[in-house]
């Protein structure tokens, strides 16, 4: 018998969130209730940590060099294959509730549920005036009316719950995307849940000692381009992180009311439930915020779950992608693995020795500190399209050009157009504060890294698993 596949997704959230890996700045009991069932995974990485591209990579099982998608504003080619197609061919019934942002559309799911019926059209009415009046849009400095039945996803949560009780009794297997927002910006949260974290104390950001002046050129102009618009002083990047953790909280109540459905209709034992995030946020680490344009741990690890039948409960230290949950969840189901696909079966697979993320587009010259100096930056460089008081990650100087990141368990390498710029010792300085690049005291590990990482990016698609499985092993 084919099991359901539940797929709960959230928005930028970081891996560090998880009180079920150690963490205690968030209180995520239904969320812990769930690893203690099931699989946890807590060396998994996002392919790119940006939301269109990790998106195009958890459906398809591939890298962004290989999908095409290279930003949310360079979606590439159709794929041919996807995760949601190849179980609808299987006799699965599909469908995605919430939050989008990839190549899918009605032809290739069942059930399409973008923007879900409010719980309340008053207190939803009430939470979009208050957004729009909000004197910083990004940061809820109090609490957003409307209570939970104001909230967008409290509604998908409703939608979930009902489309799993029409499909109970389903003599079809059925696929559900549930693809929440939180946490990602605006960073809102209705009480109780902003009264209880905003009077709580979280982490304090963690900061270079002399800023970013050994990183690569696209962060300093990335925390410049943001300080510029939205400058916050750290009494607000404190109210951010709080807000932020409250988000999670609100989130992982909605996620319990949907494993308590399953639960209670007995289905838990014939259902594999997934869940993760297409990447992180820096939360004022490094100075920065949201996301883009770096490769570290704060965006590319990701909290990942998985519990049902075939996931035994306890801890994976595996170095794993969120390109394996294509191929992992079609074995789950007994269906064929599509040769496209890069990642590997979680449930039979070895380890692989190191992964990778990739940012950017390839074929543009990296901007330089120089071109900032002598004027050639580009206007549109500096803010969105048509909100000239919000930064754009996807901005010019973010996306020229690739970089990728290699990390095994204690070393991290990051290259930009096949150039070491950072390195890491991941165990001396877990939040990679110190950049070690070109140091002689490093010098075999980076060596080693880079030919490693120089060797993966000469093996690209089109490739069969076989021939990923050797770049990795």
């Amino acid at each position: 018998m084919k099991p359901n596949i539940l797929l709960i997704y959230a928005d930028q959230m970081r891996h560090d969130t998880l009180s079920c890996l150690g963490y205690d700045w968030v209180d995520s009991p239904h969320l812990d209730r769930l690893a203690s069932q099931g699989q946890v995974y807590p060396q998994a990485v996002t392919p790119c940590p940006v939301c269109m591209s990790a998106r195009w990579s958890l459906h398809t099982g591939q890298y962004n060099s290989s999908h095409g998608c290279y930003s949310n504003h360079h979606p590439g080619p159709r794929p041919p294959q996807h995760l949601p197609g190849e179980l609808k061919k299987g006799g699965y019934t599909t469908a995605l509730i919430g939050k989008n942002h990839s190549f899918l559309g009605e032809d290739d799911l069942d059930h399409l549920d973008l923007n879900p019926e409010p719980v309340s059209q008053e207190a939803t009415r009430e939470r979009a005036l208050w957004a729009s009046q909000s004197e910083n849009r990004r940061l809820g400095l109090e609490a957003a009316p409307g209570a939970r039945e104001g909230d967008q996803e409290a509604a998908k949560t409703e939608a979930a719950i009902r489309f799993i009780r029409e499909h109970a009794d389903n003599p079809s297997p059925f696929f559900l995307w549930l693809s929440y927002l939180n946490p990602h910006t605006p960073y809102h949260a209705p009480d109780p849940w902003h009264a209880e974290y905003v009077s709580r104390e979280v982490p304090s950001p963690q900061l270079e000692p002399d800023g970013l002046k050994t990183k690569p050129f696209r962060q300093q102009f990335h925390q410049r381009s943001t300080n510029r618009l939205l400058p916050m002083d750290d009494g607000e990047v404190i109210r951010m992180r709080q807000v932020y953790a409250a988000m999670i909280a609100f989130l992982d109540q909605e996620i319990g009311r949907v494993l308590d459905e399953v639960d209670r209709l007995g289905t838990a034992d014939e259902t594999v439930v997934v869940f993760t995030s297409d990447h992180g946020d820096y939360m004022g680490d490094h100075g920065l915020y949201t996301k883009s344009p770096a490769l570290y741990d704060c965006l590319v690890r990701v909290p990942q779950i998985i519990r049902g039948p075939g996931f035994s409960p306890g801890t994976d230290e595996r170095l794993v992608n969120q390109v394996d949950l294509m191929p992992t969840l079609l074995s789950a189901a007994g269906l064929p693995i599509p040769g496209s696909c890069e990642g590997i079966d979680l449930r039979t697979s070895e380890a692989p020795e190191f992964q990778v993320a990739e940012y950017g587009v390839p074929g543009v010259t990296p901007f330089t500190q120089e071109d900032m100096e002598q004027g050639r930056i580009p206007e549109e460089a500096w803010t969105a399209p048509g909100k000239t008081d919000i930064p754009w990650e996807g901005n010019p100087v973010s996306l020229a050009g690739r970089i990728r990141m290699i990390r095994t368990v204690d070393w991290k390498l990051v290259m930009e157009e096949d150039v070491p710029v950072e390195f890491y010792d991941l165990k001396k300085d877990p939040h990679e504060l110190i950049n070690q690049v070109d140091h002689t005291e490093y010098a075999e590990q980076q060596q080693e890294l880079e030919e490693r990482l120089k060797g993966w990016i000469a093996n690209s698609q089109p490739m069969t698993n076989d021939r990923f499985r050797s770049r990795l092993l």
